[in-house]
């Protein structure tokens, strides 16, 4: 069971911060996490962000207090369920900081929420709908481990306060429709997940993913809508991909699906030299002529199993490009460049979110085709680092999967040396005159 108390921090967010950090209530330090900021000067980068975007004024953060029951969980369990909710919550656009106290019978979570997004510079304010959010998101993650909710007639009742004010925010923005269609649309035109991200920033949204959760930034709300929370399940990262790749999806065996796709065997076109040259028209024209352009079709039925397989090659192909073009070495090398991608992208969210501004307040169809090409190539850039993160994680992943197995088989060997030791030991044949 974890009680919310929300607190806003309108002056002095350091003492604050140094409160929450303190050596003596979060086993020096262990039990100190950041996200999207570095605990030991997480002060200073929230200050940073506040300076960048010239919004050093007015609420400075907010103080969230995430309290469990005596003995429920272990300080380590605190601390992950208070980073997770943090993740959920606030884990798009903000920095925040979660410190676990253990100075007390009941072990809690201090988390430090800066007011003002590192990715666009919106401020933070916790409405309503975003204490219900809150609340809500809060009982959803004690569920997931198994620990109790309060189920009090007054608890119920708040509850039942806090998804009305969830619904009816939802249900009388038009606005929610609106990015509704336009992410059924996305999904309907895409014939893979990347074109599904570029079709959408098109139209001036931008995709976060952590897991299986998408968040995404769109022109109508300064607030990231978390797509499942908002439209269902049908909407988390593995069901949009799924309705992408399997929608020409054509009967179910047992327990496995078919899926039967179209391969157009025929001469490609290049449709951009089409535009350009008329001698390549003029070729095409005569392939027209002889029959080679005509339709040829055939199908191929392949499962969800081959898919899988296939992309688990392609990721490793990354990998192993990745280490040969960048001659890494060490997994220090993998972490510096991941580290430095992540700089690069921020700077380059920071660049496209001033030109999006730009395009949506000019009238001028000249200016926003140029606003527009800066944007396109802006999205490319961003989603080719994004790629590369992913592939350092992936990376930094499987190196730690791969260490914490040697270390097993060291500690066995060890073992079994030891037990063998004791076995040689034990038929030693004693000289018969002792």
């Amino acid at each position: 069971m974890a009680i919310t108390k929300y607190k806003v921090i309108k002056k002095n967010l350091e003492a604050v911060i140094n409160y929450a950090k303190n050596g003596e209530k979060t086993e020096n330090g262990i039990l100190v996490t950041g996200v999207n900021c570095l605990p030991d000067i997480a002060y200073n980068q929230m200050t940073l962000t506040k300076k960048s975007f010239h919004k050093e004024e007015g609420r400075l953060g907010y103080h969230i207090i995430q309290s469990f029951k005596e003995n429920e969980v272990l300080p380590e369990q605190c601390n992950k369920i208070g980073v997770e909710l943090a993740n959920e919550l606030w884990g798009d656009k903000y920095q925040v900081l979660v410190c676990t106290h253990t100075n007390k019978n009941n072990v809690h979570n201090h988390i430090i929420l800066n007011s003002v997004s590192f990715i666009d510079g919106s401020k933070y304010h916790n409405s309503n709908v975003e204490i219900a959010l809150l609340k809500q998101t809060n009982d959803d993650i004690c569920r997931k481990y198994g620990l109790s909710v309060i189920e009090t007639k007054r608890a119920l009742k708040e509850k039942e306060i806090a998804q009305s004010r969830i619904a009816n925010y939802n249900r009388n923005s038009g606005k929610i429709n609106i990015i509704k269609n336009d992410i059924d649309e996305a999904i309907k035109n895409a014939n893979k997940y990347q074109d599904f991200v570029n079709e959408l920033s098109q139209k001036g949204y931008y995709i976060k993913k952590s897991n299986n959760t998408l968040s995404i930034s769109t022109p109508y709300f300064n607030r990231n809508i978390r797509l499942a929370r908002v439209f269902g399940e049908d909407y988390t990262l593995d069901n949009i991909k799924n309705r992408i790749y399997y929608k020409n999806y054509e009967y179910e065996t047992d327990n496995n699906k078919i899926y039967k796709f179209k391969i157009y065997d025929g001469v490609k076109i290049n449709s951009e030299l089409l535009k350009t040259s008329s001698f390549y028209r003029l070729y095409v024209h005569y392939l027209y002529v002889l029959g080679e352009l005509l339709p040829k079709i055939h199908y191929e039925e392949k499962t969800a199993e081959y898919y899988k397989e296939i992309n688990k090659f392609h990721k490793l192909a990354d990998e192993l490009n990745f280490i040969s073009n960048n001659n890494l070495n060490t997994l220090e090398d993998v972490q510096y460049l991941k580290t430095k991608y992540l700089d690069d992208i921020k700077d380059l969210k920071v660049e496209k979110e001033k030109y999006m501004k730009l395009y949506n307040k000019t009238n001028n169809e000249e200016d926003k085709t140029i606003l527009k090409e800066k944007l396109d190539v802006l999205t490319e850039d961003i989603n080719k680092l994004n790629s590369k993160i992913q592939t350092c994680r992936r990376m930094i992943k499987k190196s730690e999967k791969i260490e914490k197995e040697n270390q097993v088989i060291d500690e066995r060997t060890k073992m079994n040396r030891i037990k063998d030791e004791k076995e040689n030991q034990k038929n030693i044949i004693k000289p018969s005159y002792i």
